[in-house]
This record gives structure tokens, C-alpha cells and sequence, in this order.
């Protein structure tokens, strides 16, 4: 019995294509033993690994804003289109206009308030692993931005929206 071979167009994870969800999983693994690792030393040790709740904390960051970058790039954030679906094609191109332009300011606004944090928080340093407080903001900034150029490039509100991942459509 012979099995075809199943060929993906799919890069691999340690692309720079898909470089939002390889840092995703690594903030994933960070988070897993960081955690196990605090429970270890809780139990074992006569003295606990004070750093890992900080670390578990700073990875979190690091997943949910890179986790949004890839949402964004494959279209998987929830899309709720109850209402405008029932309004008439004119209205929904100019929802489709509106939300665009909203979403992009926003991402702009993220881009640009994370950029500013990460640079006033600069000399300002965590408790336990002493590291700059621009450690956590500068990869928001980095993954808003990230957020900004796939919402460029993959909405079109010149064109009617089509759901590449119709699990998303609530």
C-alpha cells in the first residue's frame, strides 16, 4: 500500500516567513519550564527560584503580542460579521474602509506607545532577574509593528473579505 507524500506549501517554523510563531513556541517553553522549574526549587530546594515568576511573566508578553502577529498573518482572530452582513453592500464597504483605517491607527498607536515605553523604561530594572524594563517593551513594539505590516499586507478592504480560516467566523 503505497502513501503519497504529503507535500506542504507551509515554510518550516524556524522561517523568517513564520518568525512570529517560532518566538511564540519559545516563549511557550519558556513558560513551561520556568514554571516547572519554580515548583521544583518550591519543593526540593531549601530555598525557591525567586526569578522564575518574572520570567514566566516577561515570556507571557512575548507569546500573546507574537501569537497576535501570526493571528493577524493567517486570519484566525475571531471574526464577528452578524450585523454587518445584514447591512447593504454599500454600508459594509464602508464598515470594511473604517475598520481598516481603525485597525491601522491602532496598530500605529501600539507601535508607537511601546517604542516610547520601552525607552523611558530603559534604565529601570526588574526585581529579581535586575534585567531593563526594555526587555518587555521593546518586542511589543517590535510584534505592533509586526501587527501593523501583516495587517497591510493580508486585509484588502478593496475586495470583498474572505475567510481563509473559516473556523474563526462566529
Amino acid at each position: 500500500m503505497d502513501i503519497p507524500d504529503q507535500t506542504s506549501t507551509e515554510p518550516p517554523l524556524w522561517s523568517l516567513r513564520r518568525l512570529d510563531e517560532a518566538v511564540g513556541v519559545l516563549a511557550l517553553l519558556v513558560i513551561v519550564v520556568s514554571i516547572l522549574w519554580g515548583i521544583v526549587s518550591r519543593y526540593i530546594f531549601p530555598q525557591p527560584a525567586a526569578w522564575t515568576y518574572e520570567l514566566a511573566i516577561l515570556a507571557f508578553s512575548y507569546l500573546v503580542f507574537f501569537g497576535a502577529v501570526a493571528g493577524v498573518r493567517l486570519g484566525t482572530h475571531a471574526a464577528i460579521d452578524v450585523l454587518v452582513g445584514a447591512l447593504p453592500e454599500r454600508w459594509q464597504d464602508g464598515v470594511r474602509w473604517f475598520n481598516y483605517a481603525l485597525l491601522t491607527a491602532f496598530f500605529v498607536l501600539m507601535t508607537g506607545l511601546f517604542v516610547w515605553q520601552a525607552w523611558t523604561s530603559r534604565n529601570v530594572h526588574t526585581i529579581a532577574l535586575d534585567l531593563s524594563r526594555s526587555i518587555a517593551y521593546a518586542p511589543l513594539a517590535i510584534a505592533s509593528a509586526g501587527m501593523l505590516v501583516q495587517h497591510l499586507i493580508v486585509e484588502r478592504p478593496w475586495r470583498p473579505r474572505t475567510h481563509r480560516i473559516v473556523d474563526s467566523i462566529i
